[in-house]
């Protein structure tokens, strides 16, 4: 996992250097309420955008994941487990920042929201990626040839998914939802700037009703009507 987000810019360069100049690449974020199954989606749809092309040629799609916080982490010389805490703390604000500065380690949220920002936008702009989670709908809100998808479903599903997923009880579950969701919401929120809003997708999906197939199928026949693919 560590040299794949570099094996993907290296072989986009090679790759894509002469098609379409001008012109920029699809690019898919997803976003999900904490129970969804984001990556499995994102599998998925990788594996069927790429039938697309030809096979004689190494897979184009790619998605991307932890692998923004592993490149956000190199350059900011950090552990990414700090990076990830310091995400999910979201925007801590000027009193925060000036107490956390104390520290050796201290980077602010507003470094760390440009070094993120930096890095998704270098991967979107090669296209053919499909980024999950890490604050890409905000990074990338008003990036051309991009769908911003978000997964949710209800509450009491999600929290009986991470129960089975987990082995956990209800009530431990119950917490973990809640707690992650707040989470991944301070994340959109640190990229954006703003507050959470369901206008940031353009397309929403309900996991408890749907299957995983029928998710895909509908974002691929999305990207063909935007002429993306």
């Amino acid at each position: 996992m560590e040299n794949l987000l570099r094996e993907y810019m290296d072989r986009a360069f090679a790759e894509r250097g002469i098609e379409n100049p001008g012109q920029p690449n699809p690019v898919v974020t997803i976003s999900r309420e904490y129970g969804c199954p984001s990556k499995l989606i994102a599998m998925h749809l990788t594996r069927e955008l790429n039938k697309l092309y030809n096979l004689e040629k190494p897979a184009r799609w790619k998605f991307i994941n932890k692998e923004v916080v592993e490149a956000t982490a190199k350059r900011l010389e950090m552990n990414p487990n700090e990076v990830n805490y310091n995400l999910n703390a979201g925007e801590k604000g000027f009193v925060g920042d000036v107490l956390a500065s104390f520290s050796q380690n201290y980077v602010s949220s507003l470094r760390l929201r440009k070094t993120i920002t930096s890095v998704v936008r270098s991967i979107a702009e090669q296209g053919f990626v499909i980024i999950v989670g890490r604050g890409g709908v905000g990074i990338l809100q008003n990036a051309p040839f991009t769908i911003h998808v978000r997964l949710q479903a209800s509450r009491e599903w999600r929290i009986g998914e991470i129960s089975k997923t987990k082995n956990l009880g209800i009530r431990e579950s119950s917490k973990m939802v809640d707690e992650m969701d707040k989470k991944r919401i301070a994340i959109i929120e640190l990229m954006t700037g703003g507050k959470f809003h369901p206008n940031l997708f353009d397309i929403s999906f309900n996991c408890q009703t749907l299957q995983n197939e029928e998710v895909v199928n509908t974002i691929v026949e999305l990207m063909k009507i935007r002429k993306m693919i």
